[in-house]
């Protein structure tokens, strides 16, 4: 009985760490094509000047060479402004460094891009930050024209 609860336990602690999951794109008709991705959800929250500390949802999809975050607030409306910006990442490591990736394409429909486009390669940052086990926290905002919001992710990686 001993063994087979600490095989429960070591099972349960692996699946609650390995947030990551292989996911796969699909065509037009809506089949599965043999192009993948892996994704996850993180869970965080979001500040502007109609809400405090909100929870906020954020959606990693990386596909090997770059990497889209779709920012939920509410855990469901997507971050949308009026005008597309580059932003500051800001993430501390679970080894408690602080690291910082400048000129982050944040798009008007609220998603995050980390791309490597020849000039700007934050997804080659973005994911020589992410090799520990553990949990990261990642903070940026998203500066407008009339308004800010600040938003705050919990990476368990």
């Amino acid at each position: 009985m001993k063994k087979l609860l600490l095989l429960l336990a070591v099972i349960t602690s692996l699946t609650t760490n390995a947030q990551w999951t292989k996911g796969y794109y699909v065509d037009e008709f809506g089949d599965k094509t043999e192009k993948s991705h892996m994704h996850m959800r993180a869970v965080g929250t979001f500040s502007n000047s109609a809400t405090q500390n909100s929870k906020c949802f954020y959606d990693f999809f990386d596909s090997g060479n770059s990497m889209e975050v779709y920012v939920k607030e509410y855990g469901s409306s997507m971050a949308t402004s009026t005008n597309a910006t580059f932003e500051t990442v800001r993430i501390k490591t679970p080894s408690g460094e602080i690291k910082t990736i400048d000129n982050v394409f944040f798009s008007k429909q609220g998603v995050l891009f980390f791309l490597d486009d020849g000039k700007i390669n934050t997804y080659t940052q973005l994911k020589s930050i992410l090799t520990e086990s553990g949990k990261y926290i990642m903070v940026f905002k998203k500066s407008g024209k009339y308004s800010s919001s600040s938003y705050k992710a919990i990476i368990q990686n």
